[in-house]
């Protein structure tokens, strides 16, 4: 697989771009709503909440909401505040990740822990989880309120989970798969879900439509372990290579290490040693690309990409059903 260059320009026809233009009035109204749910008079919470928020981002999962509720043609206004809620929830896990991964840039800018610190971080995580819970209760809604509750749990295991296996030198890919999903793709699945909840479809379209935000969920997570060792770092907006110092054994890793024993050999003693030496940062990601294991994520991204396109209901505004579709193709071929 070539490297991926940060000079390559995403096309005029970006699904991204296509689907804010397509919701900018309801993303200019979460916005809105994501700054008044902000105040506070404890200063710090709005400080790091703004940083985090105005950082950038592709804020696919609040997109997700309003156009899985714009598909089926949701009159209402609830799916804002909640498109807000699925973003504090992820603003959060980002807070938290970043103390625990002791990660010191976000998005090519200093990340919220290393501008005020891991005590502020964490507890403004708290801050936005608890504030998320709050709007969840405002909206009255007992099977929207238990989705995001149960996703919230869920989010927390996956943490713990890839904590546990850090520097799981045995990973196989189902256990990597089932982090992921745990840790990142659940609150894709509960963003699609919430639009077709709101716009009160049948059980079996609000399944689809779960389906179909797990799978883009994989599939976007996938990219960014091939992007981990295959990118340039200002491409994708942080260091690459870092993933394995982290301790965490993604899926190119995985599938490199079985088919190179030179590099499982490798692997082991980055792990005993807790991070890299002189120039084997770029021996892994070299060896990860010649046996395969970035080629081989690649072509699972794109699978779950299909399944993600094949989960979408038949039915629904069109232009939006087909934007999913573009969405989920994007998903696997991103270039950052």
């Amino acid at each position: 697989m070539r490297a991926v260059n940060s000079s390559e320009a995403p096309p005029a026809t970006h699904p991204l771009d296509k689907a804010h233009r397509l919701c900018a009035d309801d993303m200019e109204a979460v916005n809105r709503c994501i700054r008044e749910q902000l105040s506070t008079d404890v200063m710090m919470i709005p400080a790091i909440g703004n940083y985090i928020v105005d950082a950038g981002g592709k804020r696919l999962r609040p997109l997700l909401c309003l156009l899985s509720a714009r598909l089926f043609g949701y009159a209402g206004v609830g799916h804002i505040p909640l498109a807000v809620v699925v973003e504090f929830l992820h603003t959060a896990s980002l807070l938290h990740d970043d103390v625990v991964d002791e990660s010191d840039v976000r998005r090519g800018a200093p990340s919220a822990n290393g501008v005020w610190g891991n005590q502020a971080s964490v507890l403004v995580g708290d801050f936005l989880f608890s504030r998320a819970f709050e709007m969840m209760v405002e909206q009255g809604r007992m099977d929207i309120l238990r989705l995001l509750a149960g996703v919230s749990n869920t989010l927390a295991e996956g943490e713990v989970l890839q904590l546990v296996r850090t520097f799981h030198l045995e990973m196989t890919e189902a256990e990597y798969l089932e982090v992921i999903e745990r840790k990142t793709a659940v609150l894709f699945s509960a963003a699609a879900e919430i639009g077709a909840r709101l716009a009160d479809q049948d059980a079996t379209t609000i399944q689809r439509m779960a389906e179909y935000g797990m799978c883009l969920g994989v599939a976007f997570q996938l990219m960014d372990d091939v992007l981990d060792y295959a990118a340039e770092a200002k491409a994708v907006g942080k260091p690459v290579g870092h993933d394995l110092e982290e301790g965490k054994i993604t899926l190119p890793l995985v599938y490199a290490m079985a088919r190179d024993a030179e590099l499982a050999a490798l692997v082991e003693r980055i792990a005993e040693r807790g991070g890299y030496a002189a120039d084997e940062r770029e021996q892994v990601r070299r060896a990860v690309q010649a046996a395969g294991g970035a080629d081989h994520c690649l072509q699972t991204a794109a699978a779950y990409a299909a399944r993600a396109r094949r989960a979408l209901p038949k039915h629904g505004e069109p232009e939006t059903r087909l934007l999913l579709e573009e969405l989920a193709e994007f998903s696997a071929r991103r270039p950052y």
